[in-house]
């Protein structure tokens, strides 16, 4: 019996949307889905505009537009952070089912509104954090759930991305606090190119396949190099309503390219990842190892097409909204923690020309070695006290945080 056909929208054709538009155009007819519209005011930095002419789908100005003309089971979003949640309100009350990307919203209040809009419509909305829909993760995730690896006791994770003047001028929210009409963005590595690699931390510890564990409070030191609004280095401390330790460390001013790297240490196992390695591996007390795999595999295929499948079935999807709160939950309270940004010393900035990209990295002398060691003592730059520029943050109670800022 052949599948009944899901209708799917694509909201901003550039950046990130880009990852989405092969999928859509080569793979839907595979899955019985049919790729109807992309949405999209200016969508210049879309790679398949010849696509679209070549295909016939058209390109609409804005989901207004779209929905005076037709209409789709699926909408994916992958918009600007401050857009998510209107965009998503506005796709549910049309009927659509909607995969968001993430963050899932900037601020912890916006989620519950989305949240509200959700329920309202009946409807469900996902969120795109890639490696939740990947069979590794779920492996993994089905094992702490059914205490295969023993209590977790500590979760370390670190990624060093260098980012230059490019991406800071990509668009025009790139590490901003706000929109211009006040809206908050609050983008920042941890809140944005490394937020999968936060958000899976808590994901790992959900009581169910679709929920995270909950943060209670967390520590943050904020530092930038760079001239912009917002950090473009963190260092973050939480703990989960059991009492598990989450550490976060993560940097866009360095020189090289490491991570993500985390290290899952359970009562019976240590589960480590090395960046892009082929597996994550568990590694038992009794000298066993278990493979679960690599999280990368299919991640744009699994998200979007569990998608398209769940409007079919009504079976959840592996990351709803309130399985992604935790992560704004950290990031917001991180934002608290410290609110006044480190900068670091002028003495310490370095510039590196990238002629082939013809771009300009500005990296820290000495941030990546000292993540690094925080990394491997499980402390804060402040806690090793040989770090001339760390600052330490305030300790940011969690328990009850539904509105950003809350403590300002």
């Amino acid at each position: 019996m052949r599948k009944k056909e899901v209708t799917v929208a694509m909201v901003a054709l550039g950046g990130y949307g880009n990852s989405y538009l092969p999928e859509l155009f080569n793979a839907s007819a595979e899955h019985n889905a049919r790729f109807v519209a992309g949405i999209d005011p200016n969508p210049v930095t879309c790679r398949f505009l010849d696509t679209f002419k070549e295909t016939g789908v058209p390109i609409y100005p804005d989901l207004d537009a779209f929905y005076a003309a037709s209409s789709a089971d699926l909408v994916v979003l992958s918009p600007p952070i401050h857009l998510h949640l209107p965009f998503v309100q506005k796709a549910l009350a049309h009927g659509s089912h909607v995969l968001c990307e993430k963050p899932v919203t900037a601020t912890v209040q916006d989620a519950w509104k989305m949240v509200e809009a959700r329920d309202a419509a009946g409807k469900f909305v996902g969120v795109g954090y890639q490696w939740s829909y990947s069979p590794a993760i779920q492996a993994l995730k089905r094992d702490v759930m059914d205490g295969v690896l023993g209590r977790p006791l500590r979760l370390r994770t670190k990624v060093f991305w260098p980012r230059g003047d490019s991406y800071y001028g990509r668009n025009t929210w790139a590490a901003k606090l706000r929109a211009p009409n006040g809206a908050w963005i609050l983008d920042s590595p941890a809140h944005n190119a490394t937020a999968h690699y936060l958000h899976n931390c808590f994901y790992v510890l959900g009581e169910t396949r679709e929920t995270s564990a909950w943060p209670v409070d967390v520590q943050a030191e904020l530092y930038r190099a760079n001239p912009i609004e917002n950090y473009d280095a963190a260092a973050i401390r939480c703990h989960t309503e059991s009492g598990v330790e989450v550490l976060f460390y993560t940097a866009h001013p360095v020189p090289n390219n490491i991570g993500p790297i985390f290290s899952y240490e359970f009562e019976n196992a240590e589960v480590i990842y090395q960046a892009y390695s082929d597996s994550i591996l568990a590694h038992f007390r009794d000298g066993s190892v278990k493979d679960y795999g690599n999280p990368y595999a299919g991640q744009i295929e699994n998200k979007l097409w569990q998608a398209v499948d769940a409007v079919r079935t009504g079976t959840p999807l592996a990351c709803s909204i309130e399985g992604a709160i935790p992560e704004v939950m950290c990031t917001n309270g991180a934002q608290e923690s410290m609110w006044e940004i480190a900068e670091f010393p002028r003495s310490l900035l370095r510039t590196r020309l990238d002629v082939e990209r013809d771009d300009r990295l500005t990296w820290v002398e000495g941030l990546q070695e000292t993540f690094e060691a925080c990394y491997d003592r499980g402390v804060l730059p402040s806690e090793l006290g040989t770090v001339p520029w760390a600052r330490s943050g305030n300790l940011i109670d969690l328990r009850d945080y539904r509105e950003f800022p809350a403590f300002h």
